[in-house]
């Protein structure tokens, strides 16, 4: 979600402001969005645990530790969690950026941009109507990938060694878990569901149009 969140703003702010945002930052987010998951997370591994020490390099919490409502324990919690968090949401604002900043030039050279400029219509109303169309094709792409994200997060939590989602099911699949294989892919289904009825309330607040068909 980060990850779609910034790579939106930063391909609207590339189309509309252009300069170093259009020529310097989306070219970096481009290739890093172009690194295989597996190797985003190597790289984080090795620069920022390994050598800077800036971060834990496996777990999801200190070994001396025992889970409990302590502040030491959700500290270490959030500490290990920053790389894998990070090699995920990486890779994901490249691609979301420049299917920004493609839909916002589209819309900026659009008929109704140039007739409302023409009226006079000051320009900071007029963008703001343009990224609300141009961000219909990410939040559709958003709620088609949300079934997909495990694929990213599963390779970053064996590589750091995370207890996470992705890989409690594919214990469970080596394990011939089947309960566990059945509540990992009820939990995934479920997120998938709901991801499509934010999604469609969503559409109702950014498009009137949309709004009014539903209440039809």
């Amino acid at each position: 979600m980060l990850g779609w969140i910034l790579g939106n703003v930063l391909g609207a702010v590339s189309a509309y402001k252009k300069g170093i945002f259009d020529k310097g930052i989306l070219p970096v987010f481009l290739f890093m969005s172009n690194v295989p998951a597996f190797g985003m997370a190597t790289v984080l591994l090795y620069v920022f645990s390994l050598k800077l020490g800036l971060a834990p390099s496996s777990g999801g919490y200190g070994f001396d530790l025992i889970p409990s409502a302590s502040i030491t324990f959700f500290r270490s919690v959030l500490a290990h969690y920053q790389l894998p968090f990070w090699s995920v949401v990486l890779i994901t604002v490249g691609g979301q950026a420049i299917g920004m900043r493609s839909m916002s030039i589209y819309e900026l050279n659009a008929d109704y941009v140039k007739y409302s400029r023409f009226m006079g219509i000051k320009d900071r109303k007029i963008v703001g109507y343009v990224f609300r169309n141009a961000m219909l094709p990410q939040i559709t792409g958003l709620a088609m990938s949300i079934g997909t994200m495990i694929g990213g997060a599963l390779v970053a939590e064996i590589i750091f060694s995370y207890p996470g989602l992705g890989t409690t099911l594919l214990a469970a699949v080596k394990g011939r878990d089947y309960p566990l294989i059945s509540a990992c892919t009820l939990i995934i289904t479920i997120m998938v569901l709901l991801a499509n009825l934010f999604v469609e309330l969503i559409y109702g607040v950014i498009d009137p149009r949309i709004k009014a068909a539903q209440q039809d």
